[in-house]
C-alpha cells in the first residue's frame, strides 16, 4: 500500500499545492487552524494535490522561510495577517519578497467602503490602509471583509494570500479564487469513496481485505482512519479519465462488500446513527433509548439527524439507580444481587423504556464511564448494552478503556450499532 501511494504521489503530470498558515494565535494553540483543513480538503476533491500544511507566526523571516519552503509546488495558498492593525505585516513582506511595493488600489477602497457603509462604521485612516496592495500583485475582491485577496505569479507557481477569518476565507476561495485556479492549471481528477465500517478492529480488516488491497489498480490507494468505534476505509485515485476512474472505484467497493459488507453501516461519513435512523424507517418502526453511563449521547446522536422525530420517541437518561428502578421498572433486588453494571439491569431497562415509550425496539446502556466507581469485577470503562425488540432482549459486555470521553463515545456508537444489527436480523427472520 506503501509503495502504491509514493509511486501515485510522486506523479509530474498532478498539480501540487501547499498551504501556508499565518498567525501567533495558531501556534499557541488559542485558535484552532480550521481553514488548513478546509482548504486540503476542497483542494484535494478539485485534482489539486496537498504536499504539506505549514503553520507559521506573524513574522516577516517566518513568512520568507514558508514562501521559500513551498517555491517547489505549482499552488501555494496562504491565510493570515492581512488585517489593519501593526502586527499584520504579510503586505509588506509579500512587498519584499516580489521586489514590489505597496500602492492605493481604488477596488480595494470601494470594497471597503461598501462594507463600511452596510455595517454603518465610519472609514478610519487605519482602515484605508487596507486599500494599499502589492503593485504586482492581481487584486482579487473580497465581499465578505475588508482584508483583501492577492494573487502573485512567479517562476510558473501562483501564491495567493488570503484572509484568516474563516467564513470570509471560505467564501472567497470557492467563488473567485478556485475558477481561477481550475482555469489556470491542467489538473488530473480526483476522485474519493469513504467506507464507514464498526464492529470490527483495523487490524482485523486489514487482514480481511489484504488480498482485496494488493490487488488494487496502481492508481488508486487506500487509506485506514480509525476513530472511537469506527474504522473508516478511503479509497481514492487520480486518473486523466473521470468517467474511468469514477467507474474504476465504483467496481472495486463492489468487490470489497462482498467481504466485509456485514461491517459496512454507510459510505462518505454518514453517521452511525443516521445508517439505523434510514433502517428503521424503511421498516416503518421506532426506537427509544434509556442512557446511565453514555448521559444522552445515544439520543444527542440520533435527534442532530434531520427527520429522526419519525423514528426516535425519546430516552431517559437514568443516571441514578433510583430512576432505574422507579421510572424503568429495573428489580431493586436484581440490582442488589447483580450490581447496576450488569446484564440483567441493561437488559431491564431496555425493555422497560420500550413498554414506557411504547416502541418497536430500545436500546440501554450502563457501565463505568470512570474515572471513578469502579471494582474488581467492572473495573474503569466496562458497559452493558442490551438491545430490546420484537424478537427479545440481546445484550453485550464491553470494556472500552480508561478515558471517559472515550468510554462514552465508543457505548454510543456501538449501542447504535446493536441496534442496526438486530433490524437486521429481525428482517431476516421476518
Amino acid at each position: 500500500m506503501l509503495f502504491r501511494r509514493l509511486k501515485m504521489k510522486t506523479d509530474n503530470n498532478f498539480v501540487k499545492a501547499k498551504i501556508i498558515s499565518i498567525g501567533d494565535e495558531l501556534l499557541i494553540g488559542q485558535v484552532i487552524n480550521t481553514n488548513a483543513a478546509w482548504l486540503g480538503n476542497i483542494l484535494t476533491n478539485n485534482g489539486i494535490e496537498v504536499i504539506s500544511t505549514l503553520t507559521i507566526g506573524d513574522g516577516e523571516k517566518d513568512i520568507v522561510g514558508a514562501l521559500d519552503a513551498c517555491s517547489d509546488v505549482e499552488i501555494i495558498v496562504m491565510t493570515g495577517g492581512l488585517g489593519p492593525t501593526a502586527d499584520d505585516i504579510t503586505k509588506p513582506t509579500l512587498c519584499k519578497y516580489f521586489g514590489t511595493e505597496l500602492e492605493f488600489c481604488q477596488d480595494a477602497y470601494d470594497n471597503v467602503m461598501s462594507i463600511f457603509k452596510l455595517r454603518g462604521y465610519q472609514m478610519t485612516e487605519r482602515n484605508r490602509g487596507q486599500a494599499y496592495i502589492p503593485k504586482s500583485c492581481t487584486y482579487i475582491p473580497n465581499r465578505y471583509g475588508t482584508a483583501p485577496c492577492m494573487w502573485f505569479e512567479k517562476d510558473k507557481s501562483v501564491y495567493i494570500s488570503m484572509p484568516g477569518v474563516p467564513f470570509e476565507m471560505k467564501n472567497v476561495f470557492e467563488q473567485e479564487i478556485l475558477p481561477k485556479l481550475l482555469e489556470h492549471f491542467k489538473v488530473t481528477p480526483y476522485i474519493s469513496k469513504v467506507v464507514m465500517t464498526t464492529g470490527v478492529g483495523e487490524s482485523f480488516l486489514a487482514d480481511a481485505i489484504k488480498d482485496w488491497e494488493e490487488a488494487l489498480p496502481e492508481f488508486l490507494s487506500l487509506a485506514y482512519l480509525p476513530q472511537y468505534g469506527m474504522v473508516r476505509l478511503r479509497l481514492d485515485g487520480r486518473h486523466p479519465d473521470r468517467a474511468y476512474l469514477q467507474q474504476t472505484i465504483d467496481n472495486e467497493i463492489d468487490k470489497l462488500s462482498k467481504i466485509i459488507g456485514q461491517y459496512i453501516f454507510g459510505y462518505d461519513e454518514k453517521p452511525i446513527a443516521e445508517a439505523v435512523l434510514e433502517k428503521l424507517k424503511a421498516a416503518g418502526k421506532t426506537l427509544a433509548s434509556a442512557e446511565s453511563c453514555t448521559g444522552g449521547t445515544i439520543a444527542k446522536m440520533i435527534t442532530a439527524i434531520p427527520g429522526s422525530s419519525d423514528v426516535f420517541k425519546g430516552t431517559v437518561v437514568s443516571y441514578a439507580t433510583s430512576v432505574k428502578e422507579e421510572v424503568l421498572g429495573v428489580n431493586h433486588d436484581d440490582v442488589e444481587k447483580y450490581t447496576v453494571v450488569s446484564q440483567q439491569v441493561a437488559e431491564q431497562m431496555a425493555t422497560g423504556v420500550r413498554t414506557l415509550l411504547k416502541t418497536d425496539y430500545a436500546v440501554a446502556t450502563t457501565g463505568v464511564a470512570g474515572p471513578g466507581g469502579a471494582t474488581e469485577e467492572n473495573p474503569v470503562g466496562t458497559v452493558w448494552i442490551a438491545v430490546a425488540g420484537p424478537n427479545g432482549v440481546v445484550s453485550k459486555r464491553c470494556n472500552f478503556g480508561k478515558d471517559r470521553g472515550n468510554n462514552i463515545e465508543r457505548a454510543s456508537i456501538t449501542a447504535l450499532e446493536m441496534v442496526r444489527q438486530y433490524v437486521i436480523s429481525t428482517e431476516i427472520k421476518d
